[in-house]
């Protein structure tokens, strides 16, 4: 914490400050100093990673802001005459005074898609403060300032981009990500482009420092290890491999949601920890893809909405209208509903994804900007977890920038996603990596996955416990475990998992019964 003048500062992650030429690196008594003269426009000067807190004990005013997609988690809870803020939101959950007032409709669509929906969690008193915004907290009012780049600021673009242009800003933000300051580094690596992208600019800015590479997956089969290997071999590095199965997955779900505090991403997370676990023993500093395929366009929702597009384009003339299929994260299987809570319309929903209302890709990107979720904070907290700082560099403003600016047809065409972005990686990254395949990596459904699922439906959620706690209806349950003893699919897996991680939250943060982790940075509490 930095104090000076009744004001003080705290920082998580790692800002920058835009000046007239590109960025510097964060100095809080700058920051201070300018923040004095130009208000909260200061806080539009920030780049980077960051969640930032400044609290100005003679206004009684707290300035809460996070960076644009979140990296660097940060929740508040406001209770009578106090401010409790932190960057884990298992802190507050833990806070004396919490009150336990659920929020049913965010329960409701966690159980469905996997996390609370934007700004919320199962608490009302506990939340997000919301990416890419400033959040003014007095005793009297709680108002909100969007940061630039502000979405709305931006015409449709019509012009081609420049992918020479774009290749110079991805090197200046991995630049600006730095500097490593002898820490040993390491790459999150599948097998996709962006990670690709990552280690052949970490290769070029650091050719002379060790470079570790970290994949995890389901076996030497899985389409993204297969990915990760051959990336790592073509760039040299020092390559490791995780292989996670169903009991690998059960040992460390308890585990993640009490460190999150907010649980959430099927099985990625539990498999995420364990892989941040193993690369706490080789690196510092482990650099991540993360946010490239929401800027460029990369994930099948994208593909799904110029699919959608294009078709109506050529049969709205003809008076046939072809309906979308509105799924945010994965397709649903007919016939496979989600466990349901009691006295709640389970099928409403506060959140709309852009799928029902983008009509361009570049809508799909600002509904993005101002809706994003918390799992790319929770990827950073589980990191901080093992002892790990996780960076990002397709979250810096100059690439959202020029996001913004890139027509549909650079970002998406009927050969693929990312046209534009994989055209400016040509002189770093071979073509057999630019338009390799990008695998599907999750666990496999099998029979020794049916097993631990049904035995995660029996000990967390028998119809006695679901009763007493008066939440989730048990003849829901019952049927998603009728579903699931029937065949594992991705969908009821999905259900099934979603609902037994609400039930370990409960037990953790409710009940107390499962022993909470210990916190990732201390507690703040303003304007008591």
């Amino acid at each position: 914490m930095f104090e000076t003048g009744g004001m003080s500062l705290e920082v998580s992650g790692r800002p920058r400050l835009l000046d007239g030429a590109g960025s510097v690196e964060f100095d809080p008594a700058g920051f201070l100093a300018l923040f004095a003269k130009t208000g909260v426009a200061a806080f539009d000067q920030l780049d980077g990673q960051f969640a930032i807190v400044l609290f100005d004990s003679a206004a009684r005013t707290a300035y809460l802001a996070r960076d644009p997609f979140g990296t660097i988690p940060l929740y508040s809870a406001r209770a009578e005459n106090r401010l409790a803020y932190s960057v884990s939101m298992a802190d507050l959950l833990q806070l004396e005074g919490t009150t336990v007032d659920y929020d049913g409709s965010a329960i409701a669509y966690f159980l469905r898609e996997g996390w609370a929906p934007p700004f919320t969690s199962f608490l009302k008193a506990v939340r997000p403060v919301r990416p890419g915004y400033l959040e003014i907290v007095t005793p009297e009012a709680h108002k909100i300032h969007r940061l630039h780049p502000r979405p709305g600021d931006y015409p449709l673009p019509v012009q081609a981009s420049s992918p020479g242009v774009l290749l110079s800003r991805i090197r200046k933000a991995v630049r600006d990500s730095g500097p490593i300051d002898g820490m040993r580094i390491g790459v999150t690596l599948s097998g996709g482009i962006d990670s690709a992208a990552i280690t052949a600019l970490l290769r070029e800015a650091y050719p002379g420092e060790e470079l570790d590479t970290f994949t995890v997956g389901y076996g030497p089969d899985d389409p993204e290890i297969r990915g990760a290997r051959a990336t790592a071999a073509h760039f040299a590095t020092s390559h490791h491999e995780l292989f996670v199965g169903p009991q690998e997955v059960r040992d460390h779900v308890e585990e993640t949601v009490a460190i999150l505090g907010n649980p959430g991403g099927y099985d990625e997370l539990p498999c995420l920890s364990a892989l941040w676990k193993l690369a706490a023993r080789h690196v510092d500093v482990l650099y991540s893809g993360n946010v490239s395929d929401a800027i460029f366009a990369g994930m099948s929702t994208h593909r799904r909405l110029w699919r959608h597009r294009t078709a109506e384009r050529y049969l709205r003339p003809l008076g046939i209208r072809k309906g979308i299929d509105q799924g945010i994260h994965h397709k649903a299987q007919p016939g496979s509903v989600p466990c349901s809570v009691i006295g709640h319309d389970n099928a409403s929903s506060r959140f709309q994804h852009w799928l029902g209302h983008a009509s361009t890709l570049f809508d799909a990107l600002k509904s993005d900007l101002d809706t994003w979720d918390e799992r790319t904070g929770a990827q950073t907290l589980l990191a901080r977890h093992h002892g790990i700082e996780l960076r990002a560099p397709f979250a810096h403003k100059q690439l959202i920038e020029f996001a913004l600016q890139m027509r549909d047809a650079d970002k998406v065409n009927i050969l693929g996603v990312k046209r534009l972005f994989r055209r400016s990686l040509r002189s770093i990254v071979p073509a057999s990596i630019r338009y390799r395949r990008k695998g599907i990596q999750h666990l496999r459904y099998d029979a020794e996955m049916r097993t631990m699922v049904l035995e995660l439906l029996e000990h967390y959620l028998p119809a006695k416990t679901l009763r007493s706690r008066g939440l989730l209806d048990p003849a829901s349950a019952g049927r998603i475990t009728a579903d699931v003893r029937s065949g594992l699919t991705p969908t009821n897996f999905r259900y099934a998992w979603n609902a037994v991680l609400f039930e370990i939250w409960c037990r953790t943060f409710i009940d107390g019964v499962l022993a909470p982790t210990r916190r990732a940075d201390p507690l703040a509490v303003a304007g008591e």
